[in-house]
């Protein structure tokens, strides 16, 4: 059984414009209310503390950082500590060491740094590792002094998440130990320029000028579900050049458009009734609600865009769906055998289970 998402088949949809500001687009589902997203927010923290905190690999480690925060503890021991200590590095230049997150193991660059912004860690916080002793302040200056932008052939989304934390726009710039200088707002382009290429197909969809399918945002992590983050992050922390707040308002507009097609593609695309099948349908489904429920959380959170009407029910749909979803998997099925079974599948649906938590816990 895989997970990765296939869309194997294109479908003729009926465009809906407008679905960010004018108030055009409503659920077929009741809108949740707070008992609801409380009770899915329950199944969910159950579900990590049984499963997803049990696990010692560090990409696991990670999800569940950022789902019960930096101070949350296993064995007596803080997570996020023994994390730290099991997976830092350390690189000399000039005599001097800096220390990092290695690639291989955090996926994707500044993954660690941002979960760690995202969970409040203080910066006077020290990691006391094998490779030295680092508050969170060096870690983020370790990273960003290491930085190489030209090297870095993934989604930009955490990079940039953290480094507009980090860098206001008065302040952009900053000088790596290799002498490069780095503007955060041309990452910040970079980023939002190839957000849009991946989003080119679903924009002429909407236009009604092809039907959707299988595309290149397909390609991107979590069915294109992280692209999102980092740009609302600069709008968060004050990034407003080249038009970014409107761009980002229209790929808004396209995510919540392509939440309504997504499901039936997956539908279509795994046909079939046996267990195997059906769970694989709704983890993949799981993935983009809950991913989807953390981004538009995050926004409603710190009110970075305001929604519309329309966009708010279309919301609501998202939060009703997670909660089906997280009772059926959490219930219906032998995940120990998908385990055992199928390990990355198991290991992908936890790590779901960990944004979705998050996510969900914006609106409790």
């Amino acid at each position: 059984m895989r997970l990765n998402r296939r869309s194997i088949l294109r479908l003729g949809v009926a465009t809906t414009a407008g679905m960010l500001f004018p108030s055009g687009v409503r659920s077929a589902s009741p809108p949740p209310t707070r008992v609801q997203d409380q009770e899915t927010a329950g199944l969910l923290r159950e579900f990590i503390l049984q499963r997803a905190s049990r696990s010692t690999d560090a990409w696991m480690e990670m999800h569940v950082v950022l789902a019960l925060g930096a101070d949350f503890a296993r064995g007596g021991q803080n997570l996020l500590d023994e994390l730290v200590g099991k997976i830092l590095a350390v690189e000399t230049i000039d005599m001097r060491q800096y220390p990092y997150f290695p690639l291989e193991i955090e996926r994707h660059p500044f993954h660690m740094l941002q979960i760690m912004q995202a969970t409040g860690v203080p910066y006077d916080r020290a990691f006391v590792t094998p490779k030295g002793r680092y508050t969170r302040r060096e870690l983020v200056d370790g990273g960003t002094t290491l930085l190489i932008p030209a090297e870095i052939h993934d989604e930009l989304s955490w990079t940039v998440s953290v480094l507009c934390s980090e860098f206001p726009p008065a302040k952009d710039r900053f000088t790596t130990a290799r002498g490069e200088e780095v503007v955060v707002q041309d990452l910040v382009r970079r980023h939002l320029e190839e957000t849009e290429a991946s989003y080119a197909d679903v924009f002429a969809v909407m236009k009604g000028e092809k039907l959707y399918g299988k595309g290149p945002l397909h390609k991107t992590a979590c069915n294109g579900t992280h692209l999102l983050y980092g740009l609302v992050e600069a709008l968060r922390y004050g990034y407003r050049a080249d038009d970014l707040e409107a761009r980002v308002e229209r790929l808004i507009e396209a995510t919540l458009f392509r939440a309504r097609l997504e499901p039936v593609l997956i539908e279509r695309a795994m046909p079939g009734d046996d267990p195997m099948t059906r769970l694989n349908r709704e983890a993949s489904s799981f993935t983009l609600i809950g991913h989807l429920v953390e981004l538009f959380g995050y926004i409603h959170h710190h009110g970075v865009v305001q929604m519309s009407e329309g966009a708010q029910r279309a919301i609501e749909g998202l939060r009703t769906r997670l909660a089906t979803l997280t009772e059926t998997l959490t219930t219906d099925y032998d995940l120990d055998k998908l385990q055992e079974d199928v390990p990355q599948a198991y290991k992908l649906i936890l790590g779901d289970a960990c944004h979705a938590y998050r996510g969900i816990r914006f609106w409790t």
